[in-house]
């Protein structure tokens, strides 16, 4: 049980948190572009730790580690097998071309880089739509995660409810005030803690189930399987390829992740995370694995949903309250460094993409509105985080998948000056409707070949996107030489 020591760590760690985004709001410019990008000034570190730090949710440490927990080490190159390279490759293959859009002409989200290439309101709309569609899945992933983490360890004296009410709570706390910039100062804060400090919570955990080779031992006595690859149907290779697809590439879709490469300083910004990524991710998803494999043994007998909760398990039966604390420090680290990027990204969404359609508001007006919209949305996640409607990671499947489909209509538009908005509308309708039909059970499962449903509805994206293109009347040339003038002044 947490004593008075771990209620200090506690109260401490969430009052740095709320310190920091005091100082963020007292040195905050009162416009839209410094309150969501922090004034496009972010440097190496920041852009890093910020990138980094929002992509690691509880779909890492929770989510990932449920699913070692019943398929065994596989799981560790199941999920991040490409991403380990691809998606630091996306960010700079979409990343820097929409940072020279963005820095020439003022563009700060999705909707306004697409709809502004394509000079359409209808694809700015398609962008603004789907993205708030899929980050809210996305969004409560975290949450569930988080709650489930501090109930358990709490004992329950922290009910479930209550749990999820203090996460986005805390969050809100230091995003209201301060914007992107309280968030990426509390990124770097949290990014380091739960980089550092989980290598050092994984040799605790270690040591209380009788060190590495004692653990090993036991898996081979008791549960082989772990060692083995084709323990579940999940790791066959056709499905071994659709995950590590979907999972390298969809990260660059996801809106907090664009705006923070909208934000920096430069572009040598991008190429250098390009270098750090892969080596933290290998790291935070190899003690997720580990603890995974670990609990299939320590704590074994658990299914479905109640395997996502092995973490908070093990921190919870097996080590002293002291490293209960830590540990739980390091999974609230995790989760709140997502859900509050997540959060502003979707209000920086609703005030810059969606309020402007009715009424034109001011850069001030857009900070007000932003900051009302923060607590609403968070609202609407922590009701949908009550009904816990699937396991962790079904749950980030499907977001994924959806964020994944639209894709080729963002790299198309970057690099083909003949794609067109015929073409990018029917990439996003049409990709969109096929993969909800076949998540929802209405087309047969083998229309999808075997794969799961992202790939056939990202290849049918592609395809829609070039054919319509070509049946359709080019882009006038005046609005060719806006996006790609600027990059051939740039590349030649």
């Amino acid at each position: 049980m947490i004593n008075v020591i771990g209620i200090g760590i506690l109260l401490i760690y969430m009052i740095i948190l709320i310190a920091i985004g005091v100082y963020g709001a007292k040195v905050s410019l009162k416009t839209s572009e410094d309150y969501f990008l922090a004034g496009r000034g972010l440097g190496s570190i920041a852009v890093f730790m910020a990138l980094f730090a929002s992509n690691i949710t509880a779909f890492t440490i929770i989510g990932h580690a449920g699913f070692s927990y019943e398929i065994g080490y596989g799981a560790y190159g199941y999920v991040i097998g490409w991403s380990i390279f691809i998606t630091p490759f996306t960010y700079y293959l979409v990343g820097y071309r929409s940072w020279l859009l963005g820095k020439r002409y003022g563009y700060a989200t999705q909707p306004q880089v697409f709809g502004g290439i394509f000079n359409s309101k209808l694809i700015s709309l398609l962008f603004l739509i789907l993205l708030l569609y899929y980050t809210l899945p996305y969004l409560v992933v975290s949450i569930i995660g988080g709650s489930l983490a501090l109930s358990t360890v709490t004992e329950g004296l922290v009910p479930y409810w209550l749990s999820a009410l203090i996460i986005i709570g805390v969050s809100l706390v230091y995003t209201l005030p301060a914007g992107m910039r309280g968030t990426v100062w509390t990124d770097i804060f949290q990014g380091t803690l739960f980089l550092v400090v989980a290598v050092f919570l994984l040799s605790a955990v270690a040591r209380a189930l009788g060190g590495f080779s004692e653990i090993t031992h036991e898996i081979v006595l008791d549960n082989p399987g772990m060692l083995e690859r084709g323990l579940s149907p999940e790791l066959a290779p056709i499905n071994w390829f659709s995950y590590s697809f979907i999972n390298s590439i969809a990260v660059i879709v996801f809106p907090q992740i664009y705006t923070r490469i909208l934000a920096a300083r430069s572009s040598i910004n991008l190429k250098r995370v390009s270098l750090y990524y892969p080596l933290a991710l290998a790291v935070i998803f190899g003690v997720s694995t580990l603890m995974g494999v670990w609990g299939s043994v320590a704590i074994p007998g658990l299914a479905g949903k109640e395997a996502d909760n092995i973490v908070p398990l093990l921190i919870h039966q097996f080590l002293s309250p002291f490293w209960m604390v830590v540990g739980l420090v390091i999974v609230l680290a995790i989760v709140k460094s997502s859900i509050d990027s997540q959060l502003l990204a979707v209000a920086h969404l609703l005030t810059d993409d969606l309020f402007p359609r009715f009424k034109k508001i001011t850069s001030q007006q857009a900070v007000f509105w932003g900051r009302i919209m923060l607590p609403v949305f968070a609202a609407i996640a922590y009701y949908v985080a009550l009904i816990q409607p699937a396991a962790i990671l079904s749950i980030a499947g499907f977001a994924f998948s959806g964020f994944s489909v639209m894709l080729p209509v963002m790299i198309g538009s970057l690099y083909w000056s003949r794609a067109n908005k015929y073409g990018a509308t029917a990439a996003l309708v049409f990709p969109a409707i096929m993969l909800h039909l076949w998540y929802l059970g209405i087309l047969p499962q083998w229309t999808t070949f075997g794969f799961m449903p992202v790939f056939p509805s990202f290849v049918l994206a592609t395809i829609t996107f070039v054919v319509v293109s070509y049946l359709t009347p080019a882009p006038p040339p005046d609005q060719s030489e806006k996006t790609f003038g600027l990059f051939d002044s740039v590349f030649k």
